[in-house]
């Protein structure tokens, strides 16, 4: 007995070495601090000046030993807007991901503007690109909006899907999800928050429709969540109470009703930062705690579970799972300071164990 008492001990003692060793308690920095491939043309250099203030990351997603984020064109000056995150003896460096060419401004080859990302079991990242740069200072169209494919293994953009034909005028692009269907098929699922629309296409024949699903908002943020039996689109309005759930199911039928359930429309509105299989991660508007629902039980904002708090003047913008070490990455940032002065945005990714849920 007190053999097998000693070798759990040291799996159990191996298994936090492993995980201390493989991250650090969290990542911290300021701004987009630099780091360029010696490969990179200098042309791309001196063509894009880079505004290290102007950088703020609002999503990250972790693949294998590695993390990637998100930092729309906001403002001028974003060099890149998907970065690999590099860990020095310096801190932390950004790099952009693929490569600096795939970020170039107006070539509609590249990515303009990635407001959102999605990563399969293939190690396929998608991309949502709008297309319109500069968001918050002087908005302007350089390309149609796309989703972008990446192979991660690969370290390649492996293809551009355009969707500008699904759009409209007032179109506004914010959250992307993918599912495989039965058969082999793929379907893009895309959030256009001026039409309260999950835009809906079909990889292999090309396919796209809209499925309005509710009203208009200035947010509309989707989650891909795994039920007993079949899979759902979780639907947050921002700054509206309750939540929107749809059976993908008939949301890929292109001539069926889709039937809606909403659940807790007199409770608090929450903000959709992230979902893990049946677990879905949110944090009510007025508060920067993240909170896990498990889908296998009713939804009551009142009654969510606390993982994580931001800190003072910190704000929760982004759960991620990394299924391989059992961790969530939760992206903190005080980017609302950033928007009100000219101060680089502080960052910090703190690493939470899945158990605490």
């Amino acid at each position: 007995m007190v053999h097998n008492f000693l070798k759990i001990f040291i799996l159990i003692l191996l298994n936090i070495v492993m995980l201390d060793a493989g991250h650090p308690k969290n990542l911290v920095w300021n701004g987009g601090p630099l780091h360029l491939q010696c490969e990179s043309g200098s042309d791309l250099w001196m063509t894009n000046r880079h505004v290290k203030e102007n950088v703020i990351a609002v999503k990250t997603v972790p693949y294998q030993d590695e993390i990637y984020i998100i930092t729309p064109r906001m403002k001028p000056g974003v060099l890149a807007t998907l970065w690999l995150i590099i860990r020095t003896k310096n801190g932390v460096e950004l790099q952009p991901y693929p490569e600096l060419r795939d970020h170039k401004i107006s070539d509609c080859n590249a990515i303009q503007n990635a407001v959102d990302f999605y990563l399969d079991h293939l190690g396929k990242l998608w991309v949502l690109d709008t297309g319109v740069i500069d968001t918050l200072a002087n908005p302007r169209c350089t390309c149609p909006p796309k989703v972008v494919v990446i192979n991660l293994l690969l370290g390649k953009l492996i293809k551009r899907i355009d969707i500008s034909s699904l759009l409209e005028p007032t179109s506004l692009l914010q959250n992307i999800v993918v599912e495989y269907g039965i058969g082999g098929k793929t379907f893009i699922y895309a959030s256009d928050a001026s039409r309260g629309a999950v835009l809906v296409h079909e990889i292999s024949s090309g396919a796209g429709w809209s499925v309005v699903a509710s009203g208009p908002t200035t947010g509309l943020q989707i989650a891909l969540v795994k039920r007993t039996a079949h899979t759902v689109l979780i639907l947050v309005r921002l700054h509206h109470p309750g939540i929107i759930e749809l059976d993908t199911t008939a949301l890929r039928r292109r001539d069926s009703l889709t039937p809606l359930t909403v659940f807790g429309e007199h409770s608090k509105p929450v903000v959709l930062l992230g979902a893990d299989g049946s677990h879905v991660y949110l944090r009510h508007t007025e508060c920067s705690d993240v909170l896990v629902w498990n889908t296998h039980d009713a939804f009551n904002s009142s009654r969510l579970n606390n993982i994580h708090s931001a800190g003072p003047r910190l704000t929760t913008t982004a759960v991620a799972a990394d299924p391989l070490k059992h961790l969530l990455l939760i992206l903190d940032t005080n980017y609302l300071d950033t928007l009100q002065g000219n101060s680089p945005t502080y960052h910090k990714i703190s690493f939470v164990s899945k158990n605490c849920h």
